[in-house]
């Protein structure tokens, strides 16, 4: 993770006794009772990346529960603006054919012309070539146009960029708050590792045809569209899986000429290649990832009634569900598939499905009372708390089984339950690394600059892509950087975007996030934030300053409290503020509004939700 690359160790006297123990164990909400406007507060806090200045008044102008019911409708909010910011994200708008076919011709021909020539000549020589330099240490040369050229030739490693940077434009930037959340929220919860091969670009596909179109829908359809999608079926490794065959040597030689055309080579190099033993291979074999997976963290959780043989039984039953790697799209192989008879969580599934084997088992999945309590408490746990009360859990998985699963008013009943509009609830979470960098971002009124298609912005997106698919020399490289993007200073705070690597995702317990050491590398955060050190970020401290003379430390330090923390703040933190942040008696009075903007935002009541 990062290192502590400002001075804020200095400031952990006073501010470390406050803060920390405030941080781990205690509650952030001010000592008078809650009002209509904490409300709003803790609604924005819950459904939005956080309130920007001025959004607070905006809802108390509309209404809470109107502003509550436009976001369940997201289509009824213009988004235009946010739109055209995407449009120049243009490996996010590739078919997935043309996705596929960029990852194969990346990966199938690793060498340029010129590499391959130094190799030949290298052999010729009697020589061994020397490998091709990593990545991180070819794009630190000086040379723009090759550099650039370079960049190019791994646009599957900057979809991966390009796929977290829009992510933080809607997450910064879209009115559609509520949908971005639950983007956020399903996104973990089918979680896919971008880091697995070729799920750098099957991701791309997932989030714009998976997650996003499904997330106000049905839970059936989301769950079967994540059992067809690429990315999944790649990461859980059930591409891969299939009854046990014997292949001919006509079917070698038809794979052979397969594996030329994805080559583009029209004969194998070496001719002695077309000599095909003259006996059958024995090829396949059933994967459990998946079977396994798609009850535990999919639908049913640990506790949810099945057993070992369940898990091979479904396992059988997504047999032969796979990927056309040409097009990057799902297909089924009925001669990989086990059609024999299976039984399923007491459920009979006859002989000869095919692919209805599949389909049956996702019926079965989601019409069981464990997979609308499982579902039901995730999202409780997103709205409402850590451990929600089992009362509203249940209330809410009655809700999902009225309702065939119905995401919308699943949701709907979740933000307009008695308990998510609690005052016992406000503040009793912390934000992950994503929600309070996000949320940072937007309460001080900062803005998110983006231009994947500049060159130094084309550079740069590969550069951040190959450190976080895990290419060392380039996370050497960013991790000493002067500035550093906001996807890294998410990275560096331990939540990278799309690429967290158990299948189980990032933990809901929102407890998880906290630590002394964590609450450190925040403040840093903060702190390069205000000083100008977040490159695609432009910070303006006038923005929240405008009319206020910074002479008048009182008068600064109010209005901070106001916009950034919407004057929900205990005595203690105001204390460690003045003390810490404004001009002791006798200095000069003149406000350092970027260090006590830092300090807010690194204080325990901005970093719960």
């Amino acid at each position: 993770m990062a290192k502590s690359r400002f001075p804020i160790l200095r400031c952990l006297g006073v501010l470390g006794t406050s803060f920390l123990i405030t941080f781990l164990t205690g509650t952030a909400w001010g000592q008078e009772g809650p009002s209509d406007r904490d409300e709003i507060v803790h609604v924005l806090n819950r459904i939005t990346f956080g309130p920007r200045p001025g959004d607070v008044e905006a809802v108390q102008k509309m209404g809470l529960n109107n502003y509550i019911e436009q976001q369940l409708h997201p289509e009824t909010i213009d988004d235009s603006a946010v739109e055209q910011q995407l449009s120049q994200f243009e490996l996010l708008h590739m078919s997935a054919q043309d996705l596929a076919q960029l990852f194969l011709k990346e990966t199938l021909n690793k060498k340029d012309n010129r590499q391959a020539a130094a190799a030949d000549a290298a052999k010729a020589a009697g020589e061994t070539p020397a490998p091709a330099p990593p990545l991180g240490s070819r794009l630190q040369g000086n040379n723009l146009a090759n550099m650039v050229d370079l960049a190019n030739q791994y646009r599957s490693v900057s979809a991966v960029s390009e796929l977290e940077q829009a992510k933080l434009v809607r997450e910064v930037d879209s009115p559609r708050q509520l949908q971005e959340v639950l983007v956020d929220f399903w996104s973990n919860h089918f979680n896919i590792d971008v880091k697995k091969g070729p799920d750098r670009i099957y991701k791309v596909v997932d989030d714009r045809e998976v997650i996003r179109p499904h997330i106000w829908g049905t839970f059936h359809d989301l769950l079967e569209a994540s059992a067809k999608s690429p990315a999944m079926l790649h990461y859980l490794d059930n591409a891969l899986s299939s009854v046990s065959r014997e292949v001919t040597p006509q079917q070698q030689q038809r794979q052979a000429q397969l594996l030329q055309q994805m080559l583009g080579t029209a004969a194998p190099v070496d001719p002695a290649a077309q000599t095909l033993p003259l006996k059958n291979k024995k090829l396949g074999g059933i994967n459990e990832n998946y079977g396994r997976e798609i009850m535990e963290l999919h639908t049913l959780g640990v506790d949810g009634g099945y057993t070992q043989q369940d898990v091979q039984e479904v396992a059988r039953c997504f047999t032969g569900w796979t990927i056309n790697r040409m097009t990057g799209t799902f297909m089924f192989r009925p001669a990989f598939h086990d059609n024999g008879a299976k039984v399923v969580l007491g459920h009979q599934i006859p002989a000869g499905g095919g692919i209805n084997d599949g389909e049956m088992v996702l019926n079965i999945l989601c019409e069981q009372p464990a997979c609308a309590h499982f579902i039901s408490r995730e999202l409780c746990q997103r709205f409402v708390s850590d451990d929600p009360p089992e009362a509203l859990v249940d209330r809410i998985a009655g809700v999902f089984t009225q309702t065939g699963g119905n995401l919308r008013q699943v949701t709907e009943a979740i933000l307009s339950s008695p308990e998510f509009l609690s005052p016992s609830t406000y503040g009793n979470k912390i934000k992950s690394p994503l929600e309070f960098a996000v949320s940072a971002v937007r309460a001080s009124d900062s803005m998110l600059i983006s231009r994947p298609s500049a060159p130094i912005g084309k550079i740069s997106s590969t550069l951040e892509s190959a450190a976080i698919l895990g290419r060392g020399l380039a996370a050497d490289r960013l991790s000493k950087a002067p500035r550093q993007s906001l996807n890294w200073h998410i990275y560096e705070l331990g939540e990278p975007l799309f690429a967290c690597t158990p299948p189980t995702g990032y933990k809901e317990v929102s407890k998880f996030w906290v630590s002394p050491g964590a609450l450190i590398e925040r403040l840093n955060f903060a702190m390069a934030l205000t000083q100008q050190e977040v490159s695609n970020v432009q910070f303006n401290p006038q923005a929240l300053l405008a009319g206020i003379d910074l002479d008048n430390p009182q008068a600064v330090l109010n209005q901070c409290v106001a916009v950034l923390l919407q004057n929900n703040i205990t005595d203690s933190t105001r204390k460690v503020l003045e003390q810490t942040a404004l001009p002791k008696p006798g200095d000069a009075q003149t406000v350092n509004p970027s260090k006590l903007i830092a300090l807010m935002i690194g204080s325990p009541e901005f970093q719960r939700k």
